[in-house]
């Protein structure tokens, strides 16, 4: 069974939990609450090549990097088209926008995350959030009145929830009707409507307290 590692809040590792209850995969789940679990104790004891979380650990391979590990994923579980590979291996210009859209989403985060970071996060927000929305209503626009942003689910739309969410707490105002409907449709998709019900997982914890002045809503 597969191990996924990563600490006790969302950070870079939640869009990985989403995929794996997307995709009806059972996983252990070894999460680190303090600093020490991880640093002190796992980083450089697991036999990763390249330490870092989050991390997954299936049998004897192991791999880090959150950008990496959703690849392997839909590799294993035969769900490339969610990357916009087609079946039979050809070229297909789908998976260059789903690679297009990760790009633009990640650009966002960019803006986003740091400023959760900064101890002048009360003072600066507004203006940093308003940065990273001006690409989020480039994104809308792409949208449209599709259902996902290129019509069925891909690992961009996963993506692009999470930092959503961000915004619904730190900057609402961006969040329009059609954002809105798009975080319904995902939060209703199979698997993670069950994952999301689950009272036992915390979603309101976004990133470590140890590290950020922003850590998640009240």
């Amino acid at each position: 069974m597969i191990t996924l590692g990563y600490w006790n809040v969302r950070g870079l590792g939640q869009s990985i939990r989403f995929l794996l209850a997307y995709l009806g995969v059972e996983y252990n789940s070894k999460v680190y609450s303090t600093a020490e679990e991880w640093f002190g104790k796992d980083k450089n004891n697991l036999g990763l090549e390249f330490p870092n979380i989050p991390y997954i650990i299936d049998g004897e391979f192991k791999l880090t990097e959150s950008s990496a590990i959703p690849i392997y994923l839909l590799r294993k579980y035969k769900r490339a088209d969610l990357l916009g590979f087609s079946n039979d291996g050809s070229y297909s210009e789908r998976e260059v926008r789903v690679a297009q859209l990760i790009g633009v989403i990640k650009d966002i985060y960019k803006e986003t995350i740091p400023v959760c970071f900064s101890p002048d996060f009360d003072k600066i927000k507004d203006q940093a959030f308003a940065k990273g929305e001006v690409l989020l209503k480039k994104l809308v626009s792409f949208l449209g009145d599709k259902e996902f942003l290129l019509s069925t689910l891909t690992y961009a739309d996963f993506l692009l929830y999470e930092v959503l969410c961000y915004y619904k707490y730190i900057y609402p105002q961006a969040i329009t009707p059609t954002l809105t409907a798009y975080m319904n449709r995902f939060e209703n998709l199979p698997g993670i409507k069950q994952y999301i019900a689950n009272p036992s997982i915390n979603l309101k914890a976004f990133l470590p307290t140890f590290k950020s002045t922003w850590s998640g809503p009240q």
